[in-house]
């Protein structure tokens, strides 16, 4: 690493998602000695591992304008960013139980009243038109995107390194952050020190960095609450062919499914998120976690798959993984100034990252260089690190009553 800089505008630590896309948002405004920092590869964390799911569909109305707003990247990509993210738009259901009809139908007017392409729609539309095997009777109400479906995570950080590369960032790979470095009174950054003892000095770092985001700042003194919550996902074979099916926010039996266009396998998620299960900060530096679902997590997912599809009983277990989410208490982000000077946060997406993208690379710029949000109908003020201590939680106007929380 002998050509690594000695000094940098703007140091990025992080090059998932949120770190190359606001590396290339700032390129753009002719921001230019960037540094990003990888401690492995492009892609590698939390980006890699996401289920690349798009949708409109939240109860909080900012979530719902950043994802709206995010969508027209990832529909004309190539066209923004110069390649291929793998946006497939094969609709976005989402179904809920009895309880929640009139919630779903007024969350459904927010999210069209804030430009999602959605709409309320029969059980008997659904079983005809969108997706025939769901036995509909257990459900209450659905709701249909079209453009949503999903994208490929890894694909789309590509794109967003290629792109700032091609604007002059520097992205250094397989090169972890030891530690930030303050000055002597620890009020303003001067820079960071790498894994292998090298200095770069710079009067603005970002934390991008997921997970790690709480060890390196704890280390100078700051306590940004993010822990790693384990994440089971299984792929399953449905056992007969089905053609396009949408991607399905199924919160009657808190689960969501992604199909994928191109093996007709579907990815099952869990959505229940009232038993959490957290992975040691130690443990995930050192990737030192389970890396498939447990036998009781597969046979949970598979029991609730086969009561909302009980005519794909064919279905069959391929192969199971085990993620971690970067979670904060509320399952909002952090997106804002660090109270040292110099140092900003942006991580903590909980599982919303990477539907959100686009934007948040676009805040982040914003924060960085003008202090505040200049996304239309976007505020930093719910995403600040000090939003705890105030008690001034964001809050859906119209929340569902389901033993799901913080993903919608």
């Amino acid at each position: 690493m002998g050509d690594m800089p000695k000094t940098a505008d703007v140091i990025i630590i992080g090059g998932g998602l949120m770190g190359c896309s606001t590396a290339y948002e700032l390129a753009k405004r002719n921001v230019k000695n960037i540094v990003v920092l990888e401690k492995k590869s492009i892609g590698s964390g939390a980006t890699g591992q996401s289920s690349g799911v798009l949708r409109g569909h939240y109860s909080y109305e900012i979530l719902t304008r950043m994802a709206v707003q995010s969508l027209e990247t990832f529909k004309y990509a190539n066209e923004i960013l110069g390649s291929d993210v793998g946006y497939q738009p094969v609709g976005y259901l989402f179904g809920v139980d009895y309880e929640n009809i009139d919630t779903l139908k007024k969350n459904v007017e927010m999210q069209r009243r804030n430009g999602v392409n959605t709409r309320m729609v029969s059980k008997e539309e659904v079983k005809k038109e969108i997706w025939p095997h769901i036995d509909t009777d257990q459900f209450g109400a659905f709701s249909y995107e079209p453009e949503g479906g999903y994208g490929d995570p890894v694909l789309t950080n590509q794109a967003y390194a290629n792109a700032a590369r091609a604007l002059g960032v520097t992205i250094k790979q397989y090169c972890g952050v030891k530690q930030i470095l303050v000055d002597k009174d620890g009020s303003s950054v001067i820079g960071v020190e790498t894994m292998d003892n090298q200095t770069i000095y710079s009067p603005c770092v970002i934390v991008a960095a997921g997970i790690g985001t709480h060890l390196l700042m704890k280390n100078i003194g700051i306590d940004v609450p993010i822990k790693g919550q384990r994440a089971q996902l299984v792929y399953i074979s449905p056992g007969v062919p089905m053609g396009i099916v949408p991607s399905f926010g199924d919160f009657k039996h808190d689960q969501y499914i992604k199909p994928e266009v191109s093996s007709g396998h579907l990815l099952l998620g869990n959505a229940d998120h009232s038993d959490p299960q957290y992975i040691e900060p130690a443990d995930y530096d050192a990737d030192n976690y389970p890396k498939h679902a447990t036998e009781k997590a597969i046979e949970k997912a598979i029991i609730k798959f086969l009561s909302a599809f009980p005519s794909l009983d064919q279905a069959k277990l391929l192969t199971s993984y085990s993620a971690a989410y970067e979670m904060t208490p509320d399952g909002i982000p952090f997106i804002c100034p660090a109270p040292i000077e110099g140092i900003y946060l942006c991580a903590g997406f909980s599982g919303h990252g990477f539907k959100i993208t686009p934007v948040v690379g676009k805040l982040t710029a914003d924060m960085v260089l003008q202090g505040q949000s200049q996304q239309e109908g976007i505020s930093l003020a719910p995403f600040r690190l000090t939003r705890f201590e105030e008690n001034d939680l964001l809050k859906p106007e119209h929340p569902y009553s389901t033993t799901v929380n913080h993903h919608v």
